[in-house]
């Protein structure tokens, strides 16, 4: 195989109710900003419901800390996307201790399996700071909502795009999204988080910058990391950047506790306060 490639598959980020809903109701986001979808995903493991925003290779969704009772505001995640197929294997080698689950996801008339995850030790789903990787079954596109024709279907793709497009092809289209691809998280965590995220940088073979909070990392699509050190209740993913196909006439928006700006050069920020 390759060297391990290790890349960003999406994010979650867990807003208080008042954001959440102004962003649930936004015209602008839902009609133009990318396609989306409030979904309930039901799992043989856990169901939930977020609000999901799809980019052209990474995704992000958002949860109501209302609805999600089990979660608090900017509880968040980073979940890694492994796109060799078998890699799950090579980076269980590097997390020996890792808890790894084949996951599935309900098709018509049955539960598919989706991906393969790997949660590495010291984590859980329930942490406030989560992570895992996962890695696209190959027989996922083939037998989950399956459209017809589509050449790559044969090939058991495991792409994040592939799936991306299926998920878009099944909710109402937006003609220009204007989102590309997060290319920046920032997030806060305490100091044993944070030194779990210095070992993934070294296992991943991304070298670490020094910032003023911490340190960065960026991976081989040039998504930067942003790992900050906190020394409170400050934690979770506070600020994401994203490539944008377009710039709208209007550059800043605000939705409750959070403010998104968009940039000349085709990049925009999302910032979270808490």
């Amino acid at each position: 195989m390759n060297p391990l490639v290790v890349l960003l598959n999406h994010f979650y980020l867990t807003l208080d109710a008042p954001t959440y809903g102004v962003i649930a109701e936004s015209a602008f986001l839902r009609t133009q900003f990318a396609p989306n979808e409030i979904r309930t995903t039901h799992r043989t493991d856990r169901s939930y419901t977020g609000l999901y925003f799809y980019g052209e290779k990474t995704y992000f969704e958002f949860f109501d800390v209302t609805t999600e009772t089990n979660r608090h505001i900017g509880d968040s995640a980073i979940a890694f996307g492994l796109e060799q197929k078998g890699a799950t294997g090579s980076l269980l080698e590097l997390w020996p201790d890792a808890t790894r689950l084949t996951i599935t996801r309900p098709s018509e008339n049955n539960q598919v399996n989706w991906f393969e995850m790997l949660i590495p030790s010291g984590f859980s789903l329930e942490s406030p700071i989560a992570v895992w990787s996962m890695e696209y079954m190959p027989s996922f596109l083939q037998e989950w909502k399956k459209t017809l024709g589509r050449s790559w279907e044969s090939e058991g793709t495991i792409a994040r795009a592939a799936v991306l497009e299926r998920y878009s092809s099944l909710i109402p289209s937006i003609e220009k999204p204007i989102l590309k691809n997060i290319i920046g998280i920032t997030v806060w965590v305490d100091s044993l988080i944070y030194e779990a995220f210095v070992q993934f940088s070294h296992d991943f073979g991304y070298s670490m910058t020094d910032t003023e909070n911490g340190f960065s990392f960026t991976d081989a699509d040039g998504v930067k990391y942003r790992i900050s050190l906190s020394d409170g209740d400050l934690h979770g993913i506070t600020e994401v950047e994203f490539d944008v196909n377009d710039v709208p006439g209007q550059r800043k928006w605000s939705f409750g506790n959070s403010t998104l700006t968009f940039n000349e050069e085709k990049t925009a920020v999302w910032q979270f306060r808490r």
